[in-house]
């Protein structure tokens, strides 16, 4: 850990220079939070800064997710806590972070839910479904209870999207049937 290293002035620095943010500098803060060890929730408010910023906090926490999926997925229990004062349009960004690091195993059952609804909603994007399919199908290995009602909801949302949509259901539904 950087002795020299304030929490307070890097939450500023994020905050005044997210919005404005590339891949390469969300990469060198990811190696900031990573060697200070920074916990994620300390940097949660801003997620209530302006869209733009939230946006790309969201990025971030992927990308961490992604350098170390541990960190994101421990975090992950405190986000989910939070999830009803979340900005409804920031909300699916669970299902990415689930699709990266796995569900944590405290919030199966909520996420499970969320991520069937997202999969039937009509309002979320097509990404957000992949996404969810997939995680939903690593967690019937898991819980074989819930292949049927996968199943089903596949079978109704196959043809209703993208062909790439439609044949990652087909591949999945496939799968569901040789489990």
């Amino acid at each position: 850990m950087n002795p020299i290293f304030s929490i307070a002035d890097f939450y500023a620095e994020l905050e005044s220079s997210l919005s404005q943010s590339t891949m390469e500098i969300r990469k060198k803060w990811v190696a900031v939070i990573l060697e200070n060890n920074v916990a994620l929730q300390d940097l949660f408010p801003l997620l209530d800064s302006e869209p733009k910023t939230a946006n790309r906090f969201l990025w971030l926490l992927s990308e961490i997710g992604i350098a170390h999926q541990e960190k994101l997925l421990t975090t992950l229990p405190l986000l989910l806590e939070a999830y009803d004062n979340l900005n409804p349009k920031y909300r699916t960004s669970f299902a990415s972070f689930w699709y990266l690091v796995g569900v944590p195993p405290e919030n199966e059952g909520k996420a499970t839910d969320l991520l069937f609804q997202w999969l039937l909603s009509k309002e979320t994007n097509v990404t957000i479904k992949s996404r969810s399919l997939s995680v939903l199908f690593q967690l019937t290995k898991q819980y074989p209870e819930l292949k049927q009602e996968l199943t089903h909801c596949l079978e109704d949302q196959m043809h209703k999207h993208s062909p790439s949509f439609a044949k990652k259901a087909n591949k999945i539904l496939l799968e569901l049937a040789a489990l």
